[in-house]
């Protein structure tokens, strides 16, 4: 049996195996929950934190440092990040869903009972936190880790865009989820490739899958008029958020980091 010599090929071929069996335990969960058509969380987190410590092995037998190769690192110098990134993710959805209430393709409603919204909110950002996490591990932190420094970084872009869509394998049937899904993906991997810490880019897609579960769970939507537009819309708001995120950028409003802080 030939042995493949070449250390550039060795290591694109390593990297596509690698690729493929971090993408193959990510979707088992999901593949389960449509198999049996049953939303299965146990499955879905226990299949998240396996694939969490599949990850850092990986990082640490390729690149001798675990979760730094994904761009998680010094946590303590860009917790800020994080934080930041929560709000703005938690804002987008928001305004995402407001507007079809503003005009008057919606009318939404829940009961206000603080306890009850605290202790759901709590337990959504805990529920979500690890998918959130493997998906940027997998979309982005992984690409990131084996992109050749000197190949251009706005192809990488667009192609973690297109990763992160594809990777929505069980909802690629409708062209404005396919929008929302692909500017999203632009938007987390411009600021990942911005800060070159995965710390902003987390901090955003967990807040939006945060206030996503907090609108599917806990607020009646009561539809006025049907438009079909609520894809378009969200995809918008995105976009929006790119453009603040962008000019905080340039004002120097959040922390860079490269992968030798401590």
């Amino acid at each position: 049996m030939k042995t493949i010599s070449n250390p550039s090929v060795k290591k694109s071929v390593i990297s596509v195996i690698g690729f493929i069996s971090l993408f193959t335990l990510y979707h088992l969960p999901e593949f389960f929950q449509n198999y049996y058509q049953e939303s299965l969380i146990w499955m879905l987190e226990t299949g998240m934190l396996l694939f969490v410590i599949v990850a850092y092995f990986i990082g640490k037998r390729t690149f001798k440092n675990g979760f730094r190769t994904y761009g998680l690192f010094a946590f303590r110098k860009h917790w800020g990040n994080l934080i930041t990134g929560l709000l703005i993710g938690i804002c987008i959805t928001i305004l995402a869903n407001l507007v079809p209430v503003w005009l008057h393709w919606n009318k939404i409603s829940f009961h206000w009972e603080w306890q009850k919204i605290l202790l759901h909110s709590v337990l959504f950002a805990i529920g979500t936190l690890l998918p959130s996490l493997a998906e940027d591990i997998l979309t982005r932190g992984y690409l990131m880790a084996y992109w050749p420094g000197k190949w251009n970084f706005s192809l990488l872009i667009l192609l973690s865009s297109g990763v992160y869509v594809l990777n929505h394998i069980f909802r690629l049937d409708k062209p404005d989820v396919l929008l929302y899904l692909f500017v999203l993906g632009l938007l987390l991997m411009w600021v990942f490739v911005a800060t070159r810490s995965l710390w902003l880019t987390l901090g955003i897609h967990w807040g939006s899958n945060i206030a996503y579960q907090f609108f599917a769970n806990e607020v009646s939507v009561e539809t006025i008029k049907e438009t079909g537009m609520e894809n378009y819309v969200l995809a918008a708001c995105y976009a929006l958020g790119f453009m603040l995120i962008f000019l905080l950028f340039k004002r120097g409003f959040f922390t860079l980091a490269i992968k030798t802080d401590d």
